[in-house]
């Protein structure tokens, strides 16, 4: 007997790259970029995963830092953040409008920008060195002078991500250092001053996704703490479930390590949430309750059981977990996205 219920995905759409998508940026008409981690490569996607064009564009890959992705909502301008500059190009790719040369960021450092909901400003993130902080800056859009600035709170410890808000005056920014630390953010742009308000009550948790009436937004634990929901705009907490509580036993895949979030949780409507688990698992949850009412099993996703030393397994006594080939979820234009160990882009309906 399974333990959830499943829901099966058939496979709408599937392309094949040499390397793995680390940037899959949403444009007007169902549209999406996409760059990767081992390649100078941008490519255009229509909204059938189809490839419109593919541009070298110079990314920098190096020291873990991959060239970073954003685009203005109305498709007009591209942003690249590098690890030694940042650069603004034209809708085609063809044309760099504005360069930032700045110092290197350290390994596995960064920072996308982020471009205002009215496409009006730019946000983005300069390093620091040792005697200086990072710094955020913001430019305008049409004339990319610099308009306001900020010093954040260290010099190079951080990566750093912008994340949209349902207020269009408010930008949240995600610090994570790696696997000690994640701090969150508010910003806002007011006659020029930026203002920034610490969430101390969202210390050590991971942004999700809003809920699609804005009144909500989901977070992943970093390690064994709760999936947490908090309000918007008080940014209050109003809902947590223990992961012991949601896995509940995970009676499809015995082992000895238990199963958990795997960093990655998002509301697909305003009454469901979607889990990534560490197996590669995609759980359904129930707002009401964030308990598991499904099982989502897209066409194509394999798993593999491994024992304690990492070798694949198929016997039961000695399976210490599980990996899917899934490598990063997303939810774009209404899609799921899936990216995989084989190099491709997986697209599927939502499951609900």
């Amino acid at each position: 007997m399974s333990q959830f219920l499943h829901i099966n995905l058939p496979l709408k759409h599937r392309l094949t790259f040499t390397a793995n998508p680390v940037n899959v940026v949403p444009l007007p008409d169902g549209e999406i970029l996409m760059n990767f981690a081992s390649q100078p490569l941008i490519t255009k996607l229509n909204a059938n995963l189809e490839i419109v064009w593919e541009k070298i564009m110079q990314g920098q890959n190096a020291n873990y830092v991959s060239s970073k992705l954003s685009a203005s909502s109305d498709g007009r301008l591209i942003a690249i953040a590098g690890m030694t500059d940042m650069r603004i190009l034209d809708a085609e790719g063809t044309t760099v409008l504005h360069t930032v040369a700045h110092r290197s960021w350290g390994w596995f450092l960064g920072a996308a920008c982020y471009f205002s909901k009215d496409n009006k400003t730019i946000w983005y993130i300069l390093p620091g060195d040792d005697d200086e902080t990072d710094e955020l800056q913001v430019m305008d859009a049409g004339t990319f002078e610099v308009i306001a600035s900020y010093p954040l709170q260290e010099s190079q410890q951080y990566a750093y991500t912008f994340h949209a808000t349902p207020d269009n005056n408010t930008i949240l920014l995600e610090a994570a250092a790696g696997q000690d630390d994640c701090i969150h953010m508010q910003l806002r742009l007011n006659d020029g001053i930026i203002s920034l308000t610490e969430l101390t009550q969202c210390d050590d948790v991971i942004m999700g996704n809003f809920a699609p009436s804005g009144k909500e937004f989901v977070m992943a634990p970093h390690y064994d703490g709760p999936l947490v929901v908090y309000s918007f705009p008080e940014i209050a907490l109003v809902a947590d479930q223990e992961q012991s509580a949601i896995f509940d036993g995970s009676k499809d895949f015995p082992s000895s390590e238990p199963d958990n979030i795997n960093y990655s949780v998002f509301f697909v409507d305003d009454n469901n949430i979607l889990i990534v688990s560490q197996f590669g698992r995609l759980l359904l949850l129930d707002r009401k309750d964030l308990r598991c009412k499904a099982e989502v099993m897209p066409e194509g996703i394999e798993f593999t059981a491994y024992d304690l030393d990492g070798n694949p397994t198929t016997n039961p006594d000695y399976i210490y977990d599980y990996s899917s080939n899934i490598i990063n979820v997303m939810i774009v234009h209404d899609k799921l996205l899936l990216t995989t160990s084989d190099g491709q882009l997986r697209g599927y309906g939502l499951p609900v």
